[in-house]
Parts: structure tokens; sequence; C-alpha cells
């Protein structure tokens, strides 16, 4: 006797950026971070200097959200990925900047 299961799988697709991610910018924090805002604040102040919409950044909770197992999650908060660069705490705006502009030069933000 042969049993034969068949499931079907409906996968969401996300738009992914060519590299793999789910963003070219995630910001991670929880409700008990203090400085979470003010690094959501710079990084939204740099984005918008290089004329690209805060609505590219992806926010993750990292007690409630799941982040789908593509990136690691950082090990402090507040915490940014910016293209391949990771920081942490909170940034120095010239950090910000220059992290966002190394990825404009590799593209990311080119739709």
């Amino acid at each position: 006797m042969t049993i034969r299961t068949q499931t079907a799988i409906l996968g969401i697709q996300e738009r992914r950026c060519d590299c793999g991610r789910c963003s070219c910018v995630t910001h991670y924090s929880s409700e008990h971070c203090i400085l979470c805002d003010a690094a959501l604040e710079i990084l939204y102040s740099v984005i918008t200097d290089f004329g690209i919409s805060p609505d590219v950044v992806r926010k993750v909770n990292i007690t409630s959200d799941d982040d789908g197992g593509i990136d690691p999650l950082p090990v402090g908060l507040p915490a940014m990925r910016i293209c391949q660069e990771v920081l942490t705490g909170l940034p120095d705006m010239d950090a910000v900047r220059g992290a966002v502009m190394h990825a404009v030069l590799r593209g990311c933000f080119s739709d």
C-alpha cells in the first residue's frame, strides 16, 4: 500500500533586494530600548538627505517580530543594518551617512 501526501505551500513573496535581503535598511529595536527612537530619527534624517524615502526602512522589534532568519539579529540595541554594514548603539550621524553612501554606490536604492 502506498500513501501519498501532498501539501500546498503558499509562499508569500516579499520584495527582496538583489543581495537576497528583505530590505537594504533594517532598524532593530524593542519597546524597552531608550535610545532606539533617537537612532531611528538619525537614520531618517540621513536617508531623507539623500532623497530616499523613509519607507525603505524595515523596522524589526526583536522581542515580537520574526525576522524570518534572513539576517542574524544584532547583539545590542539600538542597531541598524544598512546594506552590509551593521551599526550598534546610538550611531554617529557621519557613520550612518557613510553607510548609506556605500549602499547608494552599491545600487541598493536604484529601483
